[in-house]
């Protein structure tokens, strides 16, 4: 653990999360300033058709968060971003994060609206390669944010976390 009690980066002072409304996996607005009635949330910018990491990184997300001693867990909300807003409906982010972790919110708004929250963060979406099969690929940072219960970002995860680091930060930013 570094000397500001996280195994990731943590940030002196942070920064707050935008008051900006997106929708949910339900068709529902949610606020990323106000929505969240936990402690703490953790947020990753990703989509469902990433050839890659994005599923990993759920996934370390979602294990981790099982993995706080009990009643911890449901201090702690878990969220995805799409950045593929075209492909992501709400359904399609429903049925995704269902089968990684149900407790999964998933949102989704205008590209141009997602790209200004992510720039915001520190998080950058670009258009990716355009795939043989007539898909592409979206290029986009692959950091998670922790933020505590002042909505304020405090920590930023980036590669070589382990769920264990993650499962103690989540602690950290729940207590």
């Amino acid at each position: 653990m570094n000397d500001d009690g996280f195994n990731g980066t943590g940030l002196t002072d942070g920064y707050p999360m935008p008051d900006v409304d997106l929708t949910d996996q339900n068709g529902m607005p949610w606020n990323l300033a106000t929505s969240p009635t936990t402690k703490a949330m953790a947020l990753f910018y990703g989509y469902t058709n990433c050839p890659d990491v994005c599923s990993g990184i759920l996934a370390d997300m979602a294990t981790a968060k099982r993995r706080l001693e009990d009643g911890l867990g449901d201090e702690l909300t878990l969220v995805m971003v799409t950045t593929d807003p075209a492909r992501d409906t709400p359904e399609v982010l429903k049925a995704y994060l269902e089968r990684i972790d149900e407790s999964f919110i998933g949102l989704t708004a205008e590209l141009d609206v997602i790209s200004g929250i992510a720039a915001s963060m520190g998080i950058a979406i670009e258009e990716g390669k355009k795939l043989p099969s007539g898909g592409y690929e979206v290029d986009h940072g692959s950091q998670i944010l922790g933020i505590g219960d002042d909505r304020r970002v405090q920590v930023i995860w980036t590669e070589g976390y382990s769920v264990k680091d993650l499962r103690e930060d989540y602690a950290t930013l729940i207590a």
